[in-house]
């Protein structure tokens, strides 16, 4: 076997002609990879020692004043409290924490393999309901069935006065009859294109809405049985309505905008409120609306981060003061004083005496 061999050579004239010799290396290529190789080395050791103390001052920051970063899981769009459980979903499908111990457990045996789940729902029977982009899912005592949503990817569930579920999706709004989801309405029907929230307030009206940037809106299916839209004529401030929200007073929140039109908007008895970034928000285009126990409201934009107000201060929180995402998608408070918000990019946890959620200085 003939093996080629690569070097550098020269022609020496010698009795048969020329004779050639290989050329002896020159020094400075002895040295000049070695010691390429050592300062390579000697700068990757010299940043990581200066980032690592840095990472972990941060991270000993945010455990002192008991902040929690959960990833995974990663895209978190709906959280809800089950006893001494906390179910997460989203694009990864099903999470399940104990909020208690603040730790992420492992999914019982059974659970079914989701994806993008959107809404989750624990009815008066104690039934766990889950919508997702293939229908909803219904865990009662621990068997789980599956129910085609008849809306396509569903994206919302709520619980009506007389114990009927609703869903809502990508076709529409369905509820389950004769253990079937069946549609009530389409979306040449509703006015608006699909279904993204529903809320089912204190006087039994279920509010209905699509956060569509073109074709949104909002309407309410009244106890009595009558529809009645909500459109920028109305007093909304944007059509596009991505969740609802009734406060302690009784007054049902719409979330709302696009682009850099939109805001927070409260009706209460046929008057409105909008509030905007010139009010203190995070951007005019709200994705959630919240009030806690305290009192203090929670405003989350799309990319700008989540505004609190305690009192009259606002204060926008983002990942600089330890958030896992820009936009905050679903807000739990827990029995022990604790508030579990869902990112687009994972879960936060954060003690209610933090003194970013009552006007202080970031920590």
């Amino acid at each position: 076997m003939l093996r080629r061999h690569s070097c550098r050579c020269s022609a020496v004239p010698g009795e048969y002609g020329a004779v050639f010799m290989k050329r002896p290396a020159k020094p400075r290529q002895r040295w000049k990879s070695p010691l390429q190789f050592g300062l390579a080395l000697a700068l990757v050791l010299g940043l990581g020692l200066a980032v690592d103390p840095v990472a972990e001052r941060f991270k000993r920051r945010q455990m002192r004043n008991g902040w929690q970063r959960f990833r995974p899981p990663h895209e978190t769009s709906a959280l809800l409290l089950d006893g001494p459980r906390l179910w997460g979903g989203g694009r990864d499908g099903l999470s399940l924490f104990d909020w208690r111990k603040a730790a992420l457990l492992s999914l019982p045996p059974g659970t079914p393999r989701l994806q993008q789940v959107r809404g989750l729902l624990l009815d008066r029977q104690g039934v766990f309901w889950v919508a997702h982009h293939s229908g909803v899912e219904r865990c009662a005592g621990g068997a789980w069935s599956h129910f085609d949503g008849a809306v396509g990817a569903a994206q919302a569930l709520a619980q009506w006065r007389n114990g009927e579920v609703w869903v809502g999706g990508e076709k529409g709004l369905a509820r389950l009859e004769d253990g079937a989801f069946r549609l009530v309405r389409n979306s040449a029907a509703l006015g608006f294109e699909g279904v993204d929230a529903l809320l089912v307030d204190r006087n039994g009206d279920l509010w209905v809405s699509s956060a569509h940037p073109l074709r949104g809106g909002a309407a309410r299916f009244t106890a009595s049985g009558r529809w009645e839209d909500f459109t920028r004529a109305s007093g909304l401030a944007h059509p596009s309505v991505a969740s609802f929200f009734e406060d302690l007073e009784g007054a049902v929140w719409f979330a709302s905008g696009f682009g850099e039109h939109g805001g927070a908007c409260r009706y209460k008895d046929g008057q409105w409120l909008t509030l905007r970034k010139k009010d203190g928000l995070a951007s005019d285009r709200a994705r959630l609306v919240y009030q806690d126990r305290t009192s203090r409201f929670w405003v989350s934009s799309e990319t700008d981060g989540l505004a609190v107000r305690a009192g009259t201060v606002w204060r926008v929180l983002t990942p600089r003061q330890g958030m896992t995402g820009w936009e905050v998608k679903s807000v739990v408070e827990t029995p022990d004083g604790f508030f579990w918000l869902a990112t687009e990019d994972g879960v936060t946890r954060i003690p209610g005496g933090a003194p970013e959620l009552n006007g202080g200085a970031a920590p």
